[in-house]
């Protein structure tokens, strides 16, 4: 029984759709009292209509909610959305009503409290929970607040519960709500659900004036309108001339000094300083790095590469364009070059000229102009190798006069010259003396003499000297 329980239940578990992480919801629109927003709540097996009043479970308790949208079926998140408990009663009107009384009292003594203890806080909404289990106080501020004292007097007035809640100047605005520089409801507390990163740099691609004020909304921040239009700029951006680049215009030459995007227009500074507005399709843009033609070359002419003479006939490649002329001379270049490591005269295409009376050798022109190999004179009139003096009649080593019969060097001599400088014997003496020292310890290495090189033994490099 056991394992068939099991098994079964993994059968079960393994059969729920989306792996248990998704699941079929009857989804509501509802919108609280405190903001605007509309949010999507689970309206379980409910029959719900436009306009009704429902009480729906939120994080921090019970809220009376007025639904604005039809019932729908949808595939979320599990338990990702507040459920709807019930059907408003008359009760529960009469004390959403109390609530709101009293959350205009509690604003106002809060304000009272925060001015008297001088706190760096400003004070958003009271929001009292449907139940009267607490009372919620939402508050913004530049870093943490030391509010211990604030909620003792709150909870001394009041008699419950008391929360603090920081938010941030944008949750604010949302809050309160209020009316925008375009003379709308502020999209924050109309129909927006998240608030998307607003960059300085979007205010540049769109051409509006960098001014604080401008540009600044009523919690003062950047407008997060101005990430609606920002795809569409740097879409049609991609199309358009860049500022700073040169056009060719009707009246000449130019450089764009802006882009109107919305109206595709640009406005260029001609050669004359003078300033025109110009339609896109007006304007011509110089490219940089195009090749302007020379009077060299034809740029429809063919271009022979270097190694043309090289390959065999038809594998020779040539190629076109308007740079020919350009490769060409780059092409001669490279001949030339080749020609002199070679020992030619480069560039030269003309033959050789005749030699001199004088019996003077011809230059030749190029690789190609050199004399065949016959022409060269043959190996054999060298003389023959055999012809060399023997290496056995150079007298033997034995003959020469042993190395201790050397006379030892004169001794250095400290006497100067007239003129105050030192002899030449005296700078040299000691330098001498070394070079032989290291000569006889290298020859002692060697072994012994040769036969007949004399009975004397060589004597170590400090007995062979006299004393001086």
């Amino acid at each position: 029984m056991t394992s068939v329980s099991t098994d079964s239940d993994t059968i079960l578990s393994t059969a729920q759709p989306f792996g248990g992480k998704m699941k079929l919801y009857n989804i509501v629109s509802v919108q609280y009292r405190i903001d605007a927003i509309k949010h999507d709540a689970d309206a379980r097996e409910l029959q719900l209509r436009v306009g009704e009043e429902v009480v729906v479970e939120m994080a921090r308790g019970p809220a009376v909610a007025i639904v604005t949208g039809q019932v729908h079926r949808k595939v979320v998140a599990v338990d990702s959305l507040p459920r709807v408990l019930r059907k408003a009663t008359e009760a529960d009107s009469r004390q959403a009503d109390k609530n709101d009384a009293l959350e205009r009292d509690a604003y106002r003594f809060g304000i009272e409290r925060i001015r008297t203890r001088k706190l760096p806080m400003k004070l958003i909404r009271a929001q009292f929970i449907h139940d009267g289990s607490k009372i919620v106080f939402y508050f913004s501020a530049e870093g943490r607040i030391d509010f211990r004292d604030l909620v003792k007097d709150l909870a001394h007035r009041f008699r419950t519960r008391i929360e603090m809640h920081q938010i941030g100047v944008r949750d604010g605005a949302r809050m309160l709500g209020g009316i925008g520089p375009c003379g709308r409801e502020l999209c924050c507390s109309t129909f927006l659900d998240n608030f998307e990163p607003v960059s300085i740099r979007m205010a540049k691609d769109q051409g509006l004036t960098l001014n604080p004020k401008k540009v600044s909304g009523m919690c003062g921040r950047l407008m997060c309108c101005l990430v609606y239009e920002q795809q569409v700029y740097k879409r049609m951006r991609t199309r358009l001339p860049r500022a700073g680049q040169k056009v060719k215009t009707d009246a000449g030459k130019g450089e764009i000094l802006d882009v109107d995007v919305i109206n595709r227009r640009v406005t260029v500074r001609l050669e004359d300083n003078n300033r025109r507005s110009f339609a896109v399709d007006e304007v011509a843009v110089i490219d940089p790095n195009a090749v302007q033609d020379t009077v060299d070359a034809d740029a429809k002419d063919d271009v022979d590469y270097i190694w043309d003479d090289v390959l065999p006939d038809g594998a020779s490649r040539r190629r076109k364009g308007s740079g020919g002329a350009a490769r060409e001379g780059n092409t001669n270049q490279r001949r030339s070059s080749s020609s002199r490591r070679r020992g030619g005269q480069g560039g030269s295409d003309k033959p050789p000229a005749p030699a001199a009376a004088s019996g003077e050798q011809p230059k030749t022109a190029a690789s190609g102009d050199r004399p065949a190999r016959g022409e060269r004179p043959p190996r054999g009139d060298r003389p023959p190798r055999g012809d060399r003096p023997p290496r056995g009649d150079r007298p033997p080593r034995g003959d020469r006069p042993p190395r201790g019969d050397k006379p030892a060097p004169p001794p250095a001599s400290n006497a100067e010259k007239p003129d105050g400088q030192p002899a030449a014997g005296a700078a040299t003496g000691e330098a001498k003396s070394d070079k032989s020292s290291k000569g006889r310890r290298r020859r002692s290495r060697r072994g012994k003499k040769p036969e007949g090189s004399g009975d004397k033994p060589s004597t170590p490099s400090g007995e062979g000297k006299k004393d001086t």
